[in-house]
C-alpha cells in the first residue's frame, strides 16, 4: 500500500493499481528499456505513431492504465485520460493539467463553489500523485526482469514532479 492510501486493506485486499497493471508488467517482462521500436497508437479521433523506445511506450500505457484504475489518488487525473495525448512532453503534459484543472474550476464556480484560480490544489494533487509514482516504482525495482516498465514509471514521476513544482499562477502568465 503506498504511503498516503486512503483505502481501507481490509475492504481492497489489492491495490487497485496494481490489479491494473499486473498484465502489462508481466507481458513487458524482460521487454528491453532502450530498444527502438515504430510505435501506432489508433483512436476513434485520429492515429499517433513515432519511432520511440520501449520505456517510452509503456510509460504512455502505464500513465493510461494507472488513472483508469480506480485509485483514489490517481482518479483525479481520469478525466485526462478521455483526451490523452500520447508522446507528451513535460511542457504539454503542465499545460494540459492546468486546462483541465482550470476548467474544473469554472465549473465548480458556476455552481456557486470557491474556484482555485491559484491552482494551489493541483499542486496539492500532485504532491500526492508522486508519493504513488515513487512507491510503484519502488515495488517495480523489487521484481526481477522489468527495467522497461520500472524506466517507463520513473519517466511518468518525472512528469509528475515536473507538474508540481511548476504549476502555480506564474504558468499562466507565461502561457498568456
Amino acid at each position: 500500500q503506498c504511503d498516503n492510501c486512503p483505502l481501507s486493506t481490509q475492504e481492497f485486499v489489492y491495490c487497485p493499481i496494481a490489479k491494473n497493471l499486473i498484465d502489462v508488467v508481466d507481458f513487458l517482462q524482460n521487454a528491453p528499456s532502450s530498444k527502438s521500436l515504430k510505435l501506432t497508437i489508433e483512436t476513434i479521433q485520429r492515429n499517433y505513431w513515432k519511432n520511440t523506445s520501449i520505456q517510452t511506450a509503456i510509460s504512455s500505457l502505464l500513465g493510461i492504465y494507472m488513472v483508469t484504475s480506480g485509485c483514489p489518488i490517481m482518479d483525479k487525473l481520469r478525466p485526462m485520460a478521455r483526451l490523452h495525448l500520447p508522446f507528451a512532453d513535460a511542457d504539454e503534459t503542465v499545460f494540459r493539467a492546468a486546462s483541465m484543472y482550470l476548467l474544473a474550476q469554472f465549473c465548480v464556480y458556476k455552481k456557486g463553489g470557491q474556484p482555485d484560480w491559484e491552482l494551489t490544489n493541483l499542486t496539492k494533487i500532485y504532491d500526492e500523485i508522486n508519493i504513488v509514482n515513487q512507491s510503484f516504482c519502488k515495488r517495480l525495482q523489487e521484481i526481477d526482469g522489468i527495467k522497461a516498465s520500472t524506466n517507463a514509471l520513473s519517466t511518468l514521476h518525472s512528469f509528475a514532479q515536473y507538474v508540481a513544482a511548476t504549476v502555480d499562477a506564474a504558468i499562466v502568465d507565461d502561457i498568456e
